[in-house]
């Protein structure tokens, strides 16, 4: 079993960023909103699989399902 660790880098008004980083501190997965997406792209958000920036459960979920992390790895805030 391995921890990784979500850390929330920017949620002010419009903007959003946040990333998913392994036992080494390397960035596995990132997460933008808001003004930080390209035209076009839509945010994990919009597309239903968190419903709001601390919802650390469904991002679990969705890690997994992604194949980024296994079931049986932990996903905490850093």
């Amino acid at each position: 079993m391995k921890t990784f660790e979500y850390h929330i880098d920017l949620d002010e008004r419009g903007s959003f960023l946040a990333d998913v980083r392994d036992e080494n501190g390397k960035t596995v997965f990132e997460i933008k909103a808001g003004n930080e997406l390209e035209d076009g792209e839509s945010s994990i958000f919009e597309d239903g699989f968190m419903k709001h920036p601390k919802d650390i459960d469904h991002l679990r979920l969705y890690l997994v399902s992604l194949g980024i992390i296994s079931a049986d790895d932990e996903l905490v805030f850093g």
